[in-house]
């Protein structure tokens, strides 16, 4: 099976496609760390392992129950390390506010990266408003699949004014149902290229996009968005579908690996 990149995604390289999908979560562009009880210096933040709002339990959660095997990798990826992978996920990169020696994303690592998704990879990346994560270095990478994270902050939710993060799947795209109701706050709005599909806005705005890459497969994101807050309905009215979004977004990007 080849290959596919989510980022941001990827795609087994040289494996039948009844192999179990890896999914592998970068810790290196994003790398906060916090004390854990004994003063020890823990990642967090995105991480698989993490069951608080910040974490990515219940979104390893979702693809576990799809049969996908989780992995985590805390350098900068070669090519070796990515053709281990089925789908690679970049997510919420580090500026100086996160981590005072931030790993951003630079013109190797991009080149490295956009090579694998072009041999078959599948990348998704997710990246977050202006005043929480790095934007200009990720769009080293965003940039080669016709896609920019802008500097334009959206759907900026003011206290419980939930309906202010609405986000909208367009109708006939092939990764979100036209009637999820999805949530998201504080986004950074997307500039797509006119070989790039949006898959879904609020207004004029793109907000999810998609796009193949050679024989790969890019989404990306304005939001981190699919931390534990807000796809289990902690904090969110039932109303909102985060999760079934989540399911679905899983089933996109495991399928896009094994079909290239």
């Amino acid at each position: 099976m080849k290959s596919f990149i989510v980022v941001c995604l990827l795609g087994l390289l040289g494996v039948s496609s009844t192999a179990q999908p890896v999914v592998l979560l970068d810790a290196y562009f994003n790398n906060e760390t916090k004390k854990d009880p004994n003063g020890k210096d823990i990642h967090w933040h995105y991480a698989w392992e993490d069951f608080s709002d910040g974490g990515f339990a219940l979104f390893a959660k979702v693809f576990q129950n799809k049969g996908a095997s989780l992995k985590t990798i805390t350098t900068a990826p070669t090519a070796n390390d990515l053709s281990k992978a089925s789908i690679y996920i970049i997510v919420d990169p580090d500026h100086l506010k996160d981590n005072p020696s931030p790993h951003y994303m630079n013109s190797t690592d991009a080149s490295t990266i956009a090579k694998w998704v072009k041999k078959g990879g599948v990348l998704l990346m997710m990246a977050n408003d202006s005043l929480n994560c790095d934007l200009d270095y990720i769009n080293i990478l965003a940039e080669k699949f016709g896609i920019a994270f802008s500097q334009e902050s959206i759907n900026m939710v003011k206290g419980k004014n939930y309906e202010m993060g609405n986000v909208y799947p367009i109708k006939g795209n092939n990764i979100v149902s036209e009637d999820t109701k999805i949530f998201m706050k504080d986004v950074s709005a997307l500039s797509i290229s006119k070989k790039v599909i949006p898959i879904a806005n609020n207004g004029d705005k793109n907000i999810i996009a998609y796009t193949r890459y050679g024989k790969g497969h890019v989404i990306a994101v304005g939001d981190p968005w699919l931390y534990n807050e807000y796809i289990d309905s902690r904090k969110l009215p039932t109303t909102f579908q985060n999760t079934k979004a989540a399911e679905q977004l899983a089933d996109a990007l495991i399928k896009f690996s094994q079909h290239n």
